[in-house]
């Protein structure tokens, strides 16, 4: 098997990126820092896994922050002001450092049903764990040490099912500051951000679209002061007007010989890099949200040759088709306009200023009605699931349900998703809308069920696992849509997307690299073998910022080193 890489590195420019990256946060003092490294270890004993805890949510500008950030995080300006790791209730948590107990139940932290705050003598800082299952046996003046065992993590909700994490905090010693936890832990997140129990990303301001976009440069945030995030021209929309996640288009490749070429190049080093897609209809180059004097913020066409990016439309992006050939753009009314990109043909529909997806084929649209915003923890607001011809025409809702979400699986069938309230229980459905009247087919309810990712084709579902009574249940699965079909096992855990419609490409999970190798899955034979040999080829992802070519045989991904663009190209090596 042959690995090959031809990698343009600026040293003195990533020298520069990395520096600024590593830099203290603002309000921490650089001389308090150990000088053998950040001071705090993980306040979790066993290293991240299906089986024992995961990484949920950044501390920062996260999209759950803005979504619910009048509420839950005005007292924090909007910002989510701690990091939050998912594991089981009851699991054992661990000082980061030692200390002195300084607050037990504090009710003016939040974060319950219970929490306990330590300061760090020395550093100026203290910690916060909230969320605790029950009150910690300390008391205020206590001492104690690195990797003590000072409580048992929780749920917010009291179910121990619906939303069991550790939320951590790093403040100042007057607790009116909090600072990004990531520097002061030794631990390989973006490794930790790429398999992750909720969406990781960042919430975009178009009138600032670079601006808290990466783990390294979210602000400190001081404690009552104006919200930061309350911006005019978000992207993504709020999560109650998204539009149903698009599957990938259908394809099928010749199952990968022995021995591969894979062949790294730089696309974009200079120049913004994050959330870069595909258009299924031009595969020579990938699209991007920046911005340039003159033009403002808008979608710039990044050929995959380096070669200088194109202005295309303004900012927020349309929203294509999984074939490419239509584009879902939304007026300044609400309403949308659906072209299709072969005639020109434009009609304007009105959907109640949610966004519609465009069938796999084409043929139809697919949109959802909320009624009320989406609260984890509370009760779920109803889903309202509605369709029509791509002119708007045969507008029909197809059906409801308490709260979930919908996806297309082809252009005759939708997958729905319903998890219980205060529950880990999520159940997947079919539901045919060629056949009218009919009731969704379930597929199963299965525990703990997170990333689920549609094939190509739509044939198959992927999801992982976590936490399940019996570990060896835990880890990743794939599913047919079709009744009676039972979840069958991967060989491998990892971060995963879809190559065709039999085959998954896999990123590695291990918490004590930050370097991933790449492999490739066969969903039929349960079969796994790697591509790329991290010695030769080592692959760094920001913030599970990767995505496959509509062709399947490329992959676009940032590198956290240089937050550079760059290609991965897989062939056979007689090619």
């Amino acid at each position: 098997m042959k690995r090959t890489y031809d990698v343009s590195v600026l040293v003195v420019v990533g020298c520069i990126v990395l520096a600024a990256v590593l830099q203290a946060p603002r309000g921490y003092a650089q001389d308090t820092v150990n000088p053998d490294g950040p001071p705090f270890s993980l306040p979790f004993d066993a290293p991240p896994g299906p089986n024992t805890w995961l990484y949920e949510q950044h501390y920062g500008n996260t999209q759950s922050a803005f979504n619910y950030g009048s509420t839950w995080y005005l007292y924090g300006q909007g910002m989510h002001f701690g990091i939050d790791l998912e594991a089981p209730c009851g699991t054992p948590v661990h000082a980061i450092a030692d200390g002195v107990v300084a607050y037990v139940d504090g009710e003016g932290f939040g974060a319950g049903p219970h929490n306990l705050v330590v300061k760090h003598p020395g550093t100026g800082l203290a910690s916060l764990y909230g969320h605790l299952l029950r009150e910690p046996e300390l008391v205020r003046g206590q001492e104690v040490q690195r990797g003590d065992v000072i409580g048992l993590s929780g749920d917010p909700d009291l179910s121990c099912e619906s939303r069991p994490h550790l939320h951590l905090e790093i403040r100042s010693d007057d607790y009116q500051v909090a600072y990004n936890p990531i520097f002061f832990f030794d631990e390989n997140w973006h490794m930790l951000a790429s398999v992750t129990s909720g969406a990781n990303s960042f919430q975009q301001d178009l009138d600032a679209p670079y601006r808290w976009m990466r783990l390294e440069d979210q602000p400190s945030i001081n404690f009552s002061s104006l919200q930061l995030n309350r911006y005019q021209n978000p992207w993504p929309p709020k999560l109650e007007q998204r539009a149903p996640v698009n599957p990938p288009t259908d394809r099928r490749l010749d199952p990968l010989p022995d021995d591969v070429t894979v062949i790294q190049t730089p696309v974009a080093l200079d120049r913004w890099a994050i959330n870069a897609w595909w258009d299924p209809a031009d595969p020579d180059a990938v699209y991007l949200i920046d911005s340039v004097p003159g033009q403002g913020t808008g979608v710039f066409r990044q050929p995959l040759d380096g070669t200088l990016r194109q202005y295309i439309e303004g900012a927020p992006p349309s929203i294509l088709s999984p074939d490419g050939d239509v584009s879902v753009r939304r007026l300044p009314d609400a309403s949308f306009a659906i072209t299709d990109r072969r005639t020109g043909d434009v009609n304007t529909i009105i959907t109640d200023g949610n966004y519609p997806a465009v069938s796999p084929g084409g043929e139809y649209l697919l949109w959802e009605v909320l009624g009320g915003e989406i609260v984890p923890g509370e009760a779920p607001p109803s889903l309202q699931v509605w369709i029509s011809n791509l002119d708007g025409s045969e507008r029909r809702h197809v059906y409801s349900q308490a709260g979930g979400w919908s996806m297309w699986l082809d252009d005759h069938r939708l997958l729905l998703v319903q998890r219980g309230q205060l529950s880990a229980k999520t159940t997947l459905s079919v539901l045919d809308i060629s056949a009218r009247g009919t009731l969704p087919q379930e597929l199963g309810t299965y525990r703990w069920l997170h990333g689920i990712q549609v094939s190509p084709g739509g044939d198959y579902l992927a999801f992982y696992l976590a936490f399940q009574d019996d570990p060896d249940d835990s880890g990743l699965y794939v599913l047919r849509t079709r009744p009676g079909a039972e979840a069958q096992p991967l060989p491998v855990f990892g971060a995963t997307r879809w190559r065709d419609d039999r085959s998954l490409f896999v990123l590695s999970y291990d918490a004590q690299t930050d370097v991933h190798t790449l492999g490739v899955v066969d969903v039929r034979r349960r079969e796994y073998r790697a591509l790329t040999d991290p010695d030769d080829l080592p692959l760094r992802v920001a913030n599970g910022d990767w995505s496959v070519s509509p062709d399947g045989t490329r992959i676009v991904y940032v590198d956290p080193t240089d937050y550079g663009l760059y290609l991965l190209t897989i062939t056979p090596e007689d090619e």
